[in-house]
Formats: C-alpha cells, sequence, structure tokens
C-alpha cells in the first residue's frame, strides 16, 4: 500500500472513529476519547480524554519527515536540471523547482485554512502572508529552498497553535500531497542517473 492510501485509509479510520465515539459521547457524556481507546469507548467502558499531544505529534513528525526529505532535494538537486529537466522534455510537465515551488504553495495555502481569521489577518498585516503567484515564481534555487523550508514551517506552526481536529484532513492532505511529489523528485533523480540523497550512506 502506497502511503498516500495508507493515509486515505488512516482518514477513513479516524473518521469512523469519530462518528462513533460521537455515539458513545451522546449516550452516556463522556469527551472524545483517543482512537487507542475505541474499543473500551464502544463498549461504554470510560475513555480518557485524548490530549494535544496525542493529536498532534504524529502529525507534526510525519510533516517534519517529509519535510527534512523535500528539503535536502531542494538543497541537493543539480543546478543544471533544477529548472530546466522535465521527463521525455515534455513542456506540460513540471521542473523539479515548479514540483518544489507547488508543494510550498500547498503548504502556504494548507496553513492560511488551518489559522484562526485573526492569525490570518495578523500575519498579513506583519506582511509575513506571501501572495500564491509570489510562492510559485522561480527567482533562483537558494530562493525555492527557503520558501520549501518556510512553508513547512508555517504548517508546522499552524497546527501547533490550531490542534482542532475538525483540521485532520487537512493536516492529513498536507503528508499525502508532499510525499507523493517528492516521489516526482526521486523520479527525476533517478531518470538522470543520479541518487536522491535520503538513498545515499
Amino acid at each position: 500500500m502506497s502511503k498516500k492510501s495508507w493515509l486515505s485509509a488512516l482518514l477513513m479510520t479516524v473518521l469512523a472513529v469519530g462518528s462513533t465515539l460521537a455515539g458513545a459521547q451522546k449516550n452516556s457524556g463522556l469527551q472524545p476519547s483517543s482512537p487507542r481507546e475505541l474499543a473500551r469507548a464502544t463498549s461504554q467502558q470510560p475513555a480518557s480524554i485524548i490530549t494535544t499531544p496525542e493529536l498532534t505529534k504524529p502529525i507534526l513528525d510525519e510533516i517534519e519527515d517529509i519535510a527534512q526529505r523535500t528539503v535536502a532535494s531542494a538543497e541537493d538537486f543539480p543546478d543544471d536540471l533544477y529548472n530546466t529537466y522535465r521527463p521525455k522534455g515534455d513542456p506540460d510537465v513540471r521542473t523539479a523547482a515548479q514540483i518544489l515551488l507547488h508543494i510550498a504553495a500547498q503548504n502556504y495555502g494548507a496553513a492560511k485554512f488551518i489559522r484562526t481569521k485573526q492569525q490570518e489577518e495578523a500575519l498579513i498585516a506583519a506582511g509575513k502572508q506571501p501572495a500564491a503567484k509570489d510562492i510559485l515564481t522561480f527567482v533562483s534555487k537558494e530562493d525555492t529552498v527557503t520558501k520549501v523550508k518556510g512553508s513547512f514551517a508555517a504548517v508546522r506552526q499552524a497546527i501547533q497553535e490550531n490542534p482542532d481536529p475538525k483540521n485532520l484532513e487537512i493536516w492529513l492532505h498536507v503528508i499525502a500531497h508532499g510525499n507523493g511529489h517528492f516521489g516526482n523528485l526521486v523520479t527525476y533523480y533517478r531518470n538522470n542517473g543520479l541518487v536522491p540523497p535520503t538513498s545515499r550512506q
């Protein structure tokens, strides 16, 4: 099973767990429990309340993992291929730089949805919320690396400041989307007879 399929399955499980626990909460007055307590909740046994770290830590760990792998590729991909190589020379296929900037734009967009309106307005007022067109514009390799790093940092901060489980689908999208496009980058390495930094010993 691919990581994206695994994350989709996880989302379905979480949603199913949520429905079950919602029914249990309605009948017993209990707060929603953690997934690991599902068996006890569904058998009408008291369940412990899930804490914020239990909810967000696995998500933040996964985001940090894909961030490190993506940034490593952004810093390492050869300069002469960075914004020129396209598989089979197809002009409709993104370059490595365009893939990386697309990831960054999606991350910044996800962070925006996770934040509260007040948080978003404060960032805009402080000039710290980049416009999508600016994120997607290729300037240089160094600038691309900066944008990718900043985008993952923005998502992590948004989740830490807003650990509401209603945003779970967005959190999982960040992970699945990043992993999917990281796979593109690995293919670009292999197509050019290169070894991705994450595969080197």
